[in-house]
């Protein structure tokens, strides 16, 4: 039996598949769980070399499943209180 979640809940990630590969997944929106934590909403964002040497297998640390990408711009939705 799955997880519901609401829609509004979802986020696309840019997420590494395997070797070579990315897609754009569907994963629930994170939660704050700290005072010192923000959710940002996304509005543009880049690759760097980081990204690039994921893709190619040089990140050990990498491993299917997780989100990619730190250089972006976006806007503050909630702070942690």
């Amino acid at each position: 039996m799955g997880l519901l979640i609401n829609e509004e809940d979802i986020m696309l990630t840019y997420t590494y598949i395997e070797h070579g590969k990315f897609e754009l997944r569907e994963k629930p929106e994170p939660e704050i769980v700290n005072s010192r934590e923000a959710i940002v909403r996304v509005t543009l964002g880049s690759i760097c070399t980081s990204d690039l040497h994921i893709k190619h297998g040089s990140v050990p640390r990498a491993v299917p499943g997780i989100t990619v990408g730190h250089e972006m711009v976006g806007v503050v939705e909630k702070v942690g209180g």
